[in-house]
C-alpha cells in the first residue's frame, strides 16, 4: 500500500475551507444591527425588577453569569468582565438601569452593563 503526504496546495485548500466554515468571534446581528436574545434576555426590566424585590432573582443571576462567560471568552485580552465588582455588585448596577428603563429588554441592559464594565475589565490572572 502506498502513502503520500498531501501536495501543500490541496493542504493549504483544505485548512481555507475549514476556516470558512468555523464561526468567528465578535458581535453577532444582522445588516441593521438586531439580534435576538433569548431566555431571560428577552424579558422586560420591569421583570428583573420584580424579581428581584420578591428575592427570586436567581434565575437572572445565572443568565447574566452565562452571559459574563461568553463575553469573557469571545472578547480579545479579557480574562474576567466583572473586573473587582462581584456579582451582587452587578446586579445592584443592573437594578439601577433598570429602574430609569423599566421597557429595556434585560439584555440591552446587560449589554449597557458590559460596556460600563470593559475598561475596568481584568485581562489576567492578578499575580
Amino acid at each position: 500500500m502506498r502513502h503520500s503526504v498531501p501536495h501543500p496546495t490541496r493542504l493549504l485548500w483544505g485548512v481555507m475551507l475549514l476556516l470558512f466554515c468555523v464561526p468567528l468571534a465578535g458581535r453577532g446581528s444582522d445588516a441593521k444591527g438586531n439580534d435576538v436574545a433569548l431566555g431571560l434576555g428577552s424579558e422586560a426590566c420591569q421583570t428583573f425588577l420584580q424579581a428581584r424585590s420578591n428575592g427570586l432573582d436567581l434565575p437572572c443571576r445565572h443568565w447574566l453569569t452565562g452571559y459574563l462567560t461568553a463575553v469573557n471568552k469571545l472578547t480579545k485580552d479579557t480574562m474576567d468582565m466583572r473586573g473587582t465588582t462581584d456579582t451582587d455588585g452587578l446586579l445592584l448596577s443592573l437594578a439601577q438601569s433598570c429602574i430609569k428603563h423599566p421597557h429595556h429588554a434585560f439584555s440591552r441592559a446587560v449589554e449597557s452593563l458590559v460596556t460600563d464594565l470593559y475598561p475596568k475589565r481584568m485581562t489576567h490572572i492578578p499575580q
